[in-house]
């Protein structure tokens, strides 16, 4: 499968094992798209599996580079506010380091 990223070039081979012109337009490998760096490759995997790798590679048909960087980046900043949230929320209070010490009147036998 030939698969060129972005808007600039929009050509499709559609010669797959299965013949089928759908599974040329489901699926995209990270040599198709060179220009995304390693994270950037990971976050749109992951991003695949939240919308679904045809939607994915409709947005590297219909994107241009500059765009596909910035889908990419929005999912990873998103992500690490996401994280940043759950571990303020779960953070469990830390137990107390120097022992409570309480000031109490000596009990004499009498009252007053």
């Amino acid at each position: 499968m030939e698969f060129e990223c972005g808007a600039e070039n929009l050509s499709v081979d559609t010669n797959t094992s299965t013949g089928s012109p759908n599974a040329a337009t489901t699926h995209v490998a990270r040599e198709d798209c060179p220009h995304l760096a390693d994270p950037e490759w990971k976050a749109l995997q992951r991003l695949a599996t939240i919308i679904g790798e045809a939607a994915v590679a409709t947005m590297y048909r219909t994107l241009s580079l500059t765009e596909q960087h910035g889908v990419a980046l929005g999912l990873i900043v998103t992500e690490q506010r996401e994280g940043a949230a759950r571990a303020t929320m779960s953070t469990p209070s830390t137990p107390r380091v120097e022992p409570l010490k309480l000031h109490v009147n000596r009990y004499v036998g009498r009252e007053g």
